[in-house]
């Protein structure tokens, strides 16, 4: 009698060999992935498609790339040999090989280091790209992050490091990937940080669960100092041999082109001394070389004119801008009719102030919710307070006129001074806004912040302030009982109701406040991925909540003019237009009050002010993206970041001249 046999294999492999006298297919029933396991999966998808479309622009995914060649460097900058592990000089020129590498090391814990421009940074994302090609379902996810952002002197890596996530990959579910341990970063820029930051940063690495976890490290050698990164293998780049450069250069430059570069082949070829045969040992001069003459205008034999190096260099990081912005095509999802050109002195003068502005702050990144600080907190509430201030006095006099007070007796003098006080406390919220400097933060990345709690702490701390606003409470209340006998009893002069009416002031002033905290929207998954969703979700953050702050004030106002108007005995008419009046001008002050208090707000000041001056193009956005698209720029989440430092550093010295 026949026996079915059924040859199942449950689990995981990626091979199931059939062996011996069994006979008939093989069933295999995958084993489902735990919930961490499809969370790396996804976020696998989104650094990969993150970071291959940028290294796509970056040039580093052409048909002949220029390969880095590593050396280990374990016995000037390493940690033992028996902790650490070792990369090996043969493995090191071979990307494949390089990642497999560093899967072998005992703690896949990895120091890039090299000279400026020697493609650390180059090296990082094509290294992150392949460890994600060859990561299995429970290997940890690779990530490159930028430095710049951290302060280890203040905060924990992986305080810094859940905030990056969040801030970069809104869609993650980066908590339950940071308690599994399915996360490698891959941090870039570690000799961008000062001297003291930079002792705190090994420090804190090598301490806690981050002295333990997988990570890459890219700095420069000179840089690398106050320490070592413990159990952690060390490789070094090397110059680019001359053979390497020629093979380079002659597989990128068209075929047809090939006879304007004679003279530097033979350079190369020969290795005949001089600034050319040093430059080309860099590859970020390498790949400028390729850009500025790759076309053969200008002629490449210039380059062997030049006898100094640092001329040499001075003339390949000037001749990006005038090689890029001489003809900008249109992107490809857009036609040939909306082709933007951007003439190329103001692209070098918007350029180089952005060099200088981040050269001031000691940062590398581009990002809108930072351009403010470049513009004193006192002109941007001088110049809002004076707006609200001419606004204010035609609505102040509308309210007079509404309830029938003749046109040629206005009190101007009243009205000069109240639209005064109006833009006071508007300038007043616009100047607090920018008072701390690098501290804000656009909405989207900050949580919501209660300010009623943060009142009574002001207020619990200064006992003579927390006095003075008891004995105001008093007054009010008082007053406003005064005013409600009157309203009984018609006798005696109108009690005055500016104390009642200052204190609802300041009570209007914390409720809306705290309106705006409710009414702004949380961060929505799909938001965030790049600088232009950034700003996008910052002005939604800013004007959506004003909005509903200003409706809700405005509904307010009228319901107190409602049961105010009563008490006086006011006829409809004049009740509903001194009613409307009033209204309309406490949604716009409360709409005014949340909005001028946004770091949008400021952002949107900033960008007047400095395009008023010339110093940034009025499309700012589309400028960047373009320039990122041309290669001057590169993205890192939601921030822009020059090409490089050197490219940065020629461009605010140019500037500066």
């Amino acid at each position: 009698m026949a026996q079915n046999v059924h040859n199942e294999f449950h689990g995981r492999a990626e091979f199931v060999v059939q062996a011996g006298s069994i006979t008939g297919p093989i069933t295999y029933v995958a084993a489902p992935l735990t919930e961490e396991e499809q969370a790396a999966r996804r976020f696998a998808r989104m650094v990969h498609l993150q970071w291959s479309r940028e290294a796509g622009l970056r040039g580093l995914l052409d048909p002949a790339p220029l390969s880095t060649r590593w050396v280990d460097a374990h016995h000037e900058y390493g940690d033992h040999v028996r902790l650490a592990g070792q990369v090996e000089q043969a493995q090191a020129g071979d990307l494949a090989a390089f990642a497999a590498a560093f899967l072998a090391l005992p703690k896949q814990r990895l120091v890039l280091l090299g000279e400026a421009g020697s493609g650390k940074s180059s090296v990082a994302v094509l290294l992150t790209l392949r460890l994600l090609a060859d990561r299995t379902a429970d290997d940890p996810v690779p990530v490159l992050l930028s430095l710049g952002s951290w302060d280890p002197l203040r905060e924990h890596f992986q305080a810094w490091l859940a905030a990056r996530l969040a801030e970069d990959y809104p869609k993650a579910q980066r908590q339950l990937l940071l308690d599994a341990q399915l996360i490698t970063p891959v941090l870039d820029g570690l000799d961008e940080m000062s001297p003291p930051r930079r002792a705190a940063a090994l420090d804190r690495l090598n301490k806690g669960a981050a002295g333990t976890a997988p990570l890459i490290l890219t700095c420069r050698a000179a840089d690398y100092t106050g320490g070592v990164l413990r159990s952690a293998a060390v490789v070094r780049a090397q110059p680019v041999m001359p053979q390497d450069a020629l093979a380079y250069l002659e597989a990128v430059v068209p075929p047809q082109r090939h006879g304007p570069w004679q003279p530097v082949f033979a350079v190369l070829a020969g290795e005949l001394s001089g600034p050319l045969l040093t430059v080309s040992a860099n590859p970020l001069m390498l790949g400028l070389i390729r850009a500025v003459h790759g076309a053969g205008h200008p002629d490449p034999a210039h380059l062997l004119s030049f006898t100094e190096v640092r001329e040499l260099e001075n003339h390949l990081l000037d001749g990006l801008l005038p090689s890029v912005f001489t003809d900008v095509p249109a992107a490809p999802a857009q036609p040939a009719a909306r082709r933007r050109r951007w003439a190329l002195d103001r692209a070098e003068r918007w350029l180089g102030f952005l060099a200088t502005d981040l050269t001031v702050r000691h940062s590398d990144d581009l990002s809108w919710w930072q351009l403010h600080q470049r513009v004193s907190s006192w002109r941007r509430a001088l110049l809002t307070g004076a707006a609200t201030w001419l606004l204010a006095i035609p609505l102040l006099a509308a309210d007079l006129l509404a309830i029938g007070q003749p046109y040629q007796v206005l009190p101007w003098g009243a009205l000069l001074f109240g639209g005064g006080v109006l833009g006071f406390s508007v300038g007043g919220c616009a100047g607090a806004a920018g008072a701390r400097g690098s501290a804000i933060r656009p909405a989207v990345l900050r949580t919501t912040e209660r300010p009623g709690p943060a009142v009574l702490g002001a207020l619990l701390r200064r006992p003579w302030a927390a006095l003075l606003l008891c004995c105001w409470l008093f007054w009010a209340a008082a007053n406003g009982i005064s005013f409600v006998r009157w309203t009984q009893h018609r006798s005696g002069p109108v009690p005055n109701l500016f104390p009642l009416a200052s204190f609802a002031a300041l009570v209007g002033t914390v409720a809306i406040q705290w309106l705006f905290n409710l009414l702004t929207a949380p961060i929505k998954r799909e938001e965030l991925a790049d600088p232009a969703s950034a700003l996008a979700r910052g002005r939604r953050s800013a004007v959506r909540p004003a909005l509903g702050v200003g409706l809700l004030s405005a509904v307010g106002c009228a319901l107190f003019f409602v049961v105010v108007g009563a008490g006086m005995s006011l006829t409809w008419s004049d009740a509903w237009v001194g009613m409307s009046v009033l209204a309309i001008e406490a949604g716009v002050l409360g709409a005014a009050i949340g909005l001028v208090r946004t770091s949008w707000f400021a952002y949107r000041h900033a960008h007047l002010h400095h395009a008023l001056s010339g110093r940034l193009p009025w499309r700012l956005s589309k400028f960047l993206a373009d320039a990122h698209r041309l290669g001057v720029l590169r993205q890192v989440g939601p921030v822009y970041q020059f090409r490089h430092a050197r490219l940065r550093e020629r461009l605010a010295e140019r500037r500066a001249r």
